[in-house]
C-alpha cells in the first residue's frame, strides 16, 4: 500500500482529455439509450439492469486491484468517502435490486455531481489508462442511471426530497470530517477545494490541509458555505426541471 497522497489528474475544458471522457460518456449513454428502447417488458429490462450492475461492481472491484498492482492505493484516496463514491454504490443497489430508497438521493448527487465531474474533471485515484476509462464510466453512469430509472421505470422524486437530501449532505460533514482528520485524506473535499476551474468553488480554508491534519479550526471554510448554496441551487432547479412529473405522480 502506498503511504503517499496520489496525484490527482485534472483536464482543463476542451483539451484532448477533456473530450476523450465525453466521447466515452457519450459512446456509454448511447448503447443505454438503445438498449431501453429495444427492451420490453419486466423479465427483459430486470435481466438488463442486473447485468449492468455486476458490470460496476466488476468495474469497482477491478479499480482496487489495479491500484494495488499499481501501488497507488491508499486510506487518503481510495476510500470511496465522496459523494460520487457513496454514488456508485447507489446505482449497483439500485440496478441490483430495484431499492427506491437508493434512488432518491442518487437523482441528486448523481446528477448534479456527474454534471460537474464531466465539465471539470478531477481524476484523485491517478492517472492510469484504467483509471480514467473508470472515471468517466463511472461519473456518466451516476448521470444516467437515475435518468434511466425516471424515464424507462417511472420512479419519481417528492417535492420535498431536494430538503431531505441536502439534510443527508450536511450530515455526512460530520463522520467524512472526522474519516479526514484520521486518515490525513480529503474526502468530499471537507479540507481543501478540488484543484478544479469550477466559478462555484470560491475561497478556501485560510490555514488549508492544516485543520484537518492537525486540529487546528482557527479558519473559516468559505468554499463549503459556497458548495451548501449552491448544492441547494442545483437541487432546487432539478426539482423545478421535473415539477410537473412530480405533481402528476402526487395525483
Amino acid at each position: 500500500m502506498n503511504f503517499l497522497q496520489i496525484e490527482h489528474a485534472v483536464y482543463a475544458m476542451g483539451s484532448s482529455g477533456w473530450w476523450g471522457g465525453i466521447g466515452i460518456f457519450s459512446l456509454y449513454a448511447a448503447v443505454i439509450w438503445i438498449a431501453a428502447s429495444r427492451l420490453h417488458g419486466e423479465d427483459a429490462l430486470r435481466r438488463f439492469e442486473k447485468g449492468w450492475g455486476i458490470a460496476l461492481l466488476l468495474l469497482w472491484i477491478g479499480k482496487h486491484i489495479h491500484l494495488v498492482q499499481a501501488d497507488l492505493w491508499n486510506i487518503m484516496d481510495n476510500l470511496e468517502l465522496h459523494l460520487c463514491g457513496f454514488s456508485r454504490f447507489l446505482s449497483i443497489f439500485l440496478l441490483l435490486f430495484g431499492w427506491r430508497w437508493a434512488y432518491y438521493p442518487l437523482f441528486f448527487w448523481g446528477i448534479v455531481g456527474g454534471f460537474h465531474s464531466l465539465l471539470t474533471p478531477e481524476l484523485t485515484s491517478g492517472d492510469t489508462t484504467y483509471m480514467y476509462i473508470e472515471y468517466y464510466v463511472v461519473h456518466g453512469g451516476i448521470l444516467i442511471i437515475p435518468l434511466y430509472f425516471h424515464f424507462v421505470r417511472g420512479m419519481r422524486i417528492g417535492r420535498w426530497t431536494w430538503a431531505k437530501v441536502l439534510a443527508i449532505n450536511l450530515g455526512l460533514m460530520i463522520p467524512i470530517g472526522l474519516a479526514n482528520y484520521l486518515t490525513g485524506g480529503n474526502y468530499m473535499f471537507l479540507c481543501s477545494p478540488p484543484k478544479v476551474e469550477n466559478p462555484l468553488i470560491i475561497g478556501e480554508w485560510i490555514d488549508g490541509m492544516r485543520v484537518c491534519v492537525d486540529g487546528s479550526f482557527n479558519a473559516f471554510p468559505v468554499y463549503l458555505v459556497g458548495f451548501v448554496v449552491a448544492g441547494a441551487a442545483h437541487y432546487l432547479l432539478l426539482t423545478g426541471l421535473f415539477w410537473r412529473s412530480i405533481r402528476a405522480s402526487e395525483s
